[in-house]
């Protein structure tokens, strides 16, 4: 072999051996994003409005009815003169206290107008001045006072025989401590019905008993 030859030889295999010792480093790894978990928003809850509460309106109390001035204060139920139906008022009776009259506790009777007037059916008429006489709820008024204030009294019936009257009455009689409202009560009653005519004594009834059984 020629020496040129073997020089070559010699130098590629040095130059195979070389690069077979040579040590290739290790690639860098490249760093893989890590992504973070995206958090999931909790639904939000939506809000169920609370029904809304009706306000209820508070009962007014009725008024009482203009009532006019006082007239004279009569101790006794007025004269009847025979008029035509329609033109005479049907009256109602509260208490003057001290009045000088020879109800109670010397006291005397006021009568008052209800606006209504005189029919042909007197029993009819006779049960609207009471029904008037039960409306009022106030102790004092005008000048008068009212024992029958407290009372829940409602007229059930009213029949007419010969001049003798029977009325009966629903509800109760609620006194107060006055000694003389028990008298008041009773001279009211029969002063709004005897201003009609051709009454006698009417017989009032409550419940089925005898009124004077709650005047005591």
């Amino acid at each position: 072999m020629k020496p040129s030859i073997r020089f070559l030889n010699i130098l590629m295999l040095t130059l195979l051996l070389a690069a077979c010792s040579m040590v290739m480093p290790e690639p860098t790894p490249t760093p893989t994003a890590t992504l973070e978990p995206t958090a999931t928003p909790l639904p939000t809850d939506t809000p169920t409005p609370l029904p809304t509460e009706t306000p209820t309106e508070v009962p007014t109390n009725t008024p009482l009815p203009t009532l006019p001035p006082l007239p004279p204060l009569p101790t006794q139920a007025p004269p009847t003169p025979t008029v035509l139906a329609g033109t005479k008022p049907i009256l109602i009776y509260f208490i003057q206290k001290g009045g000088g009259g020879n109800v109670a506790c010397g006291d005397s009777l006021v009568y008052y107008y209800t606006g209504k007037y005189r029919t042909d059916d007197v029993e009819a008429d006779i049960k609207t001045a009471l029904q008037n006489l039960f409306f009022y709820k106030t102790a004092e008024f005008g000048g008068v006072y009212n024992p029958l204030y407290k009372s829940k009294l409602n007229v059930v019936s009213v029949e007419l025989t010969d001049g003798t009257v029977d009325i009966e009455l629903s509800g109760e009689i609620k006194l107060t401590e006055d000694p003389c409202d028990p008298n008041r009560i009773y001279a009211m009653l029969m002063a709004t019905v005897r201003q009609f005519p051709g009454i006698g004594t009417p017989k009032f009834s409550l419940n089925g008993v005898g009124i004077k059984n709650f005047l005591q």
